[in-house]
């Protein structure tokens, strides 16, 4: 069972274009719309009120001091920075704005830049933190339902 995107209530529910937009809702608000199909209960969604799980990323990301250790690598092998960059297949002043720390290097080239030097350029970072949430109940959200106002047929 998933929620009416509608009023919130939890049934089976039905794709219906309601004006001009298309909402998954329960049987008693098609009647506000037209019917499109079913919707398939067994899909995963991210709907308020259910639980998530801890889920983590794991990137990478280029080290905060690379401009000083690229330069320092680069002149432990005693190499200027003409003959370096024309060994990396680089322009001069990308090289120069490395190691001025002006500009970062992209990913794949900091892992290069790690094998020829042999540094460490790349760490990796954990992004992405999703804490579990509590269920809540149905009535401390507002729901669309909650705003349409319906004229009563005589």
């Amino acid at each position: 069972m998933a929620l009416c995107e509608m009023c919130g209530k939890e049934s089976q529910l039905v794709l219906a274009e309601v004006e001009g937009g298309e909402l998954n809702v329960c049987p008693g608000c098609l009647k506000y719309g037209t019917r499109k199909k079913n919707v398939n209960s067994g899909m995963n969604k991210s709907i308020p009120g259910k639980k998530f799980a801890k889920i983590e990323r794991t990137e990478f990301k280029v080290v905060n001091n690379y401009s000083s250790l690229i330069r320092s690598a680069r002149e432990s092998k005693d190499m200027k920075q003409e003959d370096f960059a024309k060994f990396l297949n680089e322009k001069e002043s990308i090289l120069t704005k490395w190691e001025s720390g002006s500009l970062k290097p992209r990913l794949d080239v900091a892992r290069r830049l790690e094998r020829v030097l042999g540094i460490r350029l790349v760490e990796r970072d954990v992004v992405g933190k999703v804490e579990k949430q509590e269920k809540q109940k149905a009535a401390a959200e507002f729901t669309l339902g909650d705003f349409i106002k319906t004229r009563k047929r005589k």
